[in-house]
């Protein structure tokens, strides 16, 4: 009997402790838990990516609503403004006598007209400049397909192609625009902040007069010192004649050479009926 008691004791024990066992091998399993399979995460990813466009939608939209408000109150406000001017030219041109006494209202009137379409342009190119982020063939565009838009200026980089400087010049010309001319610091650090080839080297529409011994732009205005370093621009016994940017710098180079460009011409005024 005690022989019995035992045999059942020790077999009880050991269910127990493969029991144990099977548990710890249980909590190991589920304290790993599997991977993703990779076509969830690639959900997950196209998930968030959707997520952040709408968010820049409805942000797009928001500020589309208001800046186009702000524009259509201030054209009604405009108007108003135009119909008294011509109202009060129309009275004194009726009674010469009194038109001292219109001019000074009238010259306010004028003030707020030109600060009204001043601030309304200001608001049509943040939005447009809103819109081309999205779409760069939004009609608002102020400049042509494959043109870059920076302030009052279109930029055309040709990368693929390699010309002499004439050659370089009489394309842009083409194109009815100049070789690029550098005219700020911000400019200057606009074009050297374009995603271009590491060794790309761009021709501008900067040379060298033998006549008058200095460096002109095409317009035939001088550079300004503050934005070019005069030890890059010595000519080596007048054989290089041409400047060229490269990597935020303006080097000289042969004018033979044959290298890319960029263009440059004024940017059309954006139109606030190009908005919609």
């Amino acid at each position: 009997m005690s022989e019995e008691v035992t045999y059942a004791t020790l077999s009880f024990q050991n269910s127990v402790e493969a029991g144990n066992i099977r548990d710890g091998n249980n909590l190991r399993k589920r304290g790993r838990p599997a991977p993703l399979p990779v076509w969830h995460q690639a959900f997950l990813s196209l998930l968030a990516l959707c997520l952040m466009l709408l968010i820049g939608l409805v942000t797009l939209g928001i500020m589309y609503l208001q800046i186009s408000n702000e524009i259509n109150s201030d054209s009604e406000k405009l108007s108003q403004l135009q119909k008294t001017v011509y109202q009060q030219q129309n009275n004194s041109s009726q009674q010469p006598g009194i038109y001292r006494n219109f001019s000074t209202e009238e010259e306010f009137l004028k003030s707020q007209i030109s600060s009204l379409l001043r601030k309304q342009g200001q608001m049509a190119i943040r939005l447009c400049q809103q819109l081309i982020t999205h779409n760069s063939d939004h009609k608002c565009n102020p400049c042509p397909k494959m043109w870059q838009w920076y302030q009052n200026s279109c930029y055309y980089f040709t990368t693929n192609e390699e010309k002499t400087w004439v050659n370089s010049r009489k394309d842009c010309m083409d194109k009815n625009s100049t070789l690029l001319k550098i005219d700020s610091l911000e400019e200057k650090n606009f074009l050297k902040s374009q995603l271009l080839p590491k060794f790309s080297f761009f021709w501008l529409g900067l040379s060298w007069d033998p006549s008058g011994r200095s460096w002109l732009w095409e317009d035939g205005s001088a550079p300004s010192a503050s934005l070019l370093s005069t030890k890059h621009l010595t000519p080596i016994n007048g054989s290089k004649g041409c400047a060229y940017f490269q990597k935020g710098s303006i080097y000289v180079s042969r004018c033979s050479a044959e290298i890319s460009w960029i263009c440059e011409k004024t940017a059309d005024l954006v139109k606030t009926e190009d908005l919609n």
